[in-house]
């Protein structure tokens, strides 16, 4: 199949120093609201300014980035309408997957292991640790309906996810509600019990929702 005429595929380099800034916007790194001032970053990347604008139109595609005329690239704000919207549909994704995924006891033990992998991290005081298995249980609930493009639309969702659910991590008392939020809704589905497992799971993500809308709030007030 020919490419349509003017398409450019994004170069390697646009691509590596796209993760870069995403990770940096994500681990906030870079504020939101902040300008991505591109002479800075050619000297800092030390390359020209066309890979770099690539690199903004690949984060502005995922939602990260604004490119306005005549301005430049700043990094899109955190706001409370995104954020329920990403967790409201974030919540169809996960209870979708579980009342249409395949629960047996051999599709269970990755959601064993990440809950087992959090909970030693925990009470270690790891926190990074922690959040990463957590990311693990979620996407592990997901993979249960074998569906690529639920797949496939998940990991989109996640570029936006991860912004706010890094936060959680600094909300008093959040990791250790989260981590026994995971061992209920695990609990559950071992024991066969799906309709008290996906209302958990819903249960589980809305009071995520409200914690971060919370803390949002705290921020803003002062």
């Amino acid at each position: 199949m020919n490419r349509p005429s003017g398409f450019q595929k994004p170069t390697t380099l646009a691509i590596e120093v796209a993760r870069h800034l995403r990770e940096a916007i994500i681990k906030r790194a870079v504020a939101p609201g902040e300008r991505l001032n591109e002479a800075k970053l050619t000297r800092e990347f030390n390359l020209s300014r066309s890979p770099l604008r690539e690199a903004f139109r690949i984060l502005e595609a995922e939602g990260l980035v604004m490119l306005e005329p005549h301005r430049g690239a700043y990094v899109r704000t955190l706001s409370e309408h995104d954020l329920r919207e990403i967790f409201d549909v974030r919540l169809m994704f996960e209870t979708h997957a579980l009342r249409h995924g395949s629960l047996t006891t051999e599709t269970l033990v990755p959601l064993r292991q990440a809950v087992t992998e959090a909970s030693s991290a925990l009470k270690a005081a790891n926190f990074e640790q922690w959040h990463q298995a957590g990311v693990r249980f979620h996407d592990r609930l997901v993979a249960l309906a074998l569906n690529g493009h639920l797949q496939r639309l998940y990991d989109e969702l996640k570029i936006s996810l991860r912004r706010y659910q890094i936060s959680l991590i600094g909300i008093p008392d959040q990791p250790e509600l989260s981590q026994s939020a995971h061992e209920t809704i695990l609990s559950a589905l071992e024991h066969g019990d799906l309709e008290r497992g996906v209302h958990l799971v819903a249960e589980h993500i809305t009071s995520l929702k409200e914690a971060l809308l919370k803390a949002m709030a705290r921020d803003i007030a002062g």
